[in-house]
């Protein structure tokens, strides 16, 4: 850069700061042996610099004001605004400063409105016929008289959001998918790496299928995408076997059709191959398209019986150290609920085969910013206990120790459960309704006093119509509705009872048994229960455990069917 250039620039910056005049007191004017004062002042702007000379001249300079004063009145706003108040002039007509100059000023009133200096923020005024006026404002502002900051000038609203001015505040019209001031908040859920593990061991072939089920049920229920859901499906037995990665599958028709073809292994259940698998599946750089920054969910489908399960608990804790959810999915012959929830997150993520609306629902509302309402978490639950007390119930003191030890879970788990009870042997009495009691203590009580073993033989299906016409009639509306069957063996009549059960479930009551001792007719309480994983085996304290899985139940999700629509 060139002498000349350096001191022309400075030179322009010095002569901005500068006043009107280039001397301040005490000091004199010094010039440059290369650019003259008249020289320097050419680089600017020549309105700017009349804008500043004039405002100070007129507030200043008697002289200048009075051979100027069309130009002065542009800049004594304040001082129109003592000199005209109160306003002296009539209807019609604007009150102006018709001589703006300090030593003497004086008010006049004219049909211009413009000279009232209506305009703001630096508008410019156009007069219009009459007494009206136009404001042409500058940029950012709007209003009559330019009097509002546009605050949607510097567009706030994102996401496709439409800016609404509102004084000088703004409102934005989010589209469906968005909410919040500026439209920032995602409310559609997701995005999220899934990881199905199916059980095809052995002692899960005949149920192989309602495994399968149970994946294309939740995969029906997400879109699938590389900005949406991504899913890869593992079996295991002997060993891990990788049906298919993350990123295989884009259209969910191919996905659908991929899980149906696969076939089950029939061998040992070494869950623990799997899960060690899972650990590289979710690798970042693994080749198993696995994403970085989204949520990772990994969900297995078992009957909770491994052959290592020691193993398999371990790996598991290992996932979860991670940062990845692991839900389980009770299916199988049998279902052993110890093992699901020792692999499990939390409680919460224990669930049913055949109760794919919850699973699915708790990962919508994970996978989405907590201020979006569309999920929200139900915690009102009705339960009915229904004990046999009839003469095949030779466990009873063992029987209602579990139902004491269930009562008291179910309410401190979950507070807003109302709990009824009903007793049967050959006909069914109602012990207490569903809001009779709402003190725990009373409830335990109540559960246990008066209760012993009849000579009677027992008739469940009874019991169960009594309790669909009778046990529900003080449920609160919108509650989950819970019967829960407390017997071990007496069940004659199946086939009422599968009918019954079925009757209930019809209503919405989820129903499901409990047997309690060694002596217990699984293969009968199996044959009527709508799931296996809805049946409790209670041998021993150390199963009791196993009712952390049930009452988890008590509290779920709901999101509208259609939340990916609303949510486009």
């Amino acid at each position: 850069m060139s002498t000349m250039t350096e001191v022309v620039i400075l030179a322009y910056i010095v002569v901005c700061l500068l006043p009107e005049s280039a001397t301040h007191a005490g000091h004199e004017e010094v010039s440059h042996p290369f650019l003259s004062r008249s020289m320097a002042m050419s680089f600017i702007p020549k309105a700017h610099w009349i804008h500043r000379r004039t405002a100070s001249s007129c507030q200043n300079d008697e002289g200048y004001c009075e051979k100027n004063k069309m130009e002065c009145m542009t800049y004594v706003e304040s001082n129109r605004e003592h000199f005209c108040k109160p306003d002296p002039c009539s209807s019609g007509s604007t009150c102006y400063l018709s001589t703006p100059c300090p030593a003497h000023f004086t008010q006049g009133c004219t049909e211009n409105a413009c000279l009232g200096l209506p305009c703001e923020h630096g508008a410019t005024c156009s007069r219009q016929p009459g007494s009206n006026f136009t404001c042409l404002c500058t940029s950012g502002f709007y209003g009559d008289t330019c009097e509002y900051v546009d605050a949607c000038h510097s567009v706030p609203c994102v996401n496709g959001g439409t800016c609404d001015r509102d004084a000088n505040s703004f409102n934005c019209a989010c589209t469906n998918r968005y909410q919040g001031t500026t439209c920032e908040i995602d409310c559609r859920p997701g995005p999220a790496d899934i990881l199905f593990i199916i059980d095809a061991s052995l002692s899960t072939e005949k149920h192989f299928n309602d495994s399968k089920a149970t994946v294309t049920a939740i995969i029906n229920k997400l879109p699938i995408g590389a900005d949406d859901f991504q899913i890869a499906v593992m079996k295991y037995s002997f060993d891990a076997t990788m049906e298919f990665s993350f990123s295989t599958y884009t259209d969910k028709a191919d996905l659908v059709s991929a899980i149906d073809n696969i076939s089950p292994i029939m061998g040992p259940s070494y869950l623990d191959k799997a899960l060690d698998k899972a650990k590289e599946v979710f690798g970042i750089s693994s080749s198993f398209g696995a994403r970085a920054q989204v949520f990772q969910y990994l969900i297995i489908v078992s009957d909770g019986l491994s052959t290592l399960r020691t193993e398999a608990v371990k790996d598991a804790q290992t996932l979860k150290n991670r940062g990845i959810k692991v839900l389980t999915v009770g299916n199988g012959e049998q279902v052993d609920q110890t093992e699901l929830l020792q692999l499990a997150t939390a409680s919460q993520y224990v669930f049913s085969g055949g109760k794919e609306d919850d699973t699915t629902n708790v990962i919508l509302i994970e996978t989405v910013n907590t201020s979006c309402t569309d999920c929200l978490l139900n915690t009102m639950t009705d339960m009915v206990f229904v004990v046999d007390i009839s003469k095949h119930q030779t466990v009873l003191q063992q029987t209602l120790d579990a139902l004491k030890d269930l009562i008291y879970k179910a309410l401190d788990y979950n507070p807003n459960t109302q709990v009824g009870m009903v007793t049967f042997d050959l006909t069914a009495t109602l012990k207490f309704n569903l809001n009779q009691y709402t003190d725990r203590d009373k409830i335990l009580l109540n559960s246990q006093i008066g209760l012993a073993t009849t000579n009677q033989k027992s008739n469940i299906t009874a019991a169960l119509t009594f309790v669909r016409e009778n046990g529900f009639n003080s449920n609160r509306p919108n509650s989950r509705k819970m019967l829960v069957v407390f017997s071990n063996k007496g069940w004659t009549d199946v086939d009422g009872i599968l009918r019954e059960r079925q009757a209930l479930n019809m209503d919405n009551v989820l129903v499901v048994f409990v047997s309690v001792g060694r002596s217990a007719d699984l293969v009968t309480v199996y044959t009527v229960a709508e799931r296996v994983s809805d049946v409790y085996f209670i041998e021993q304290d150390a199963d009791l455990v196993r009712f952390n899985a049930l009452v988890a139940q008590t509290t779920h999700v709901e999101c509208p069917f259609d939340i990916f629509d609303i949510r486009k």
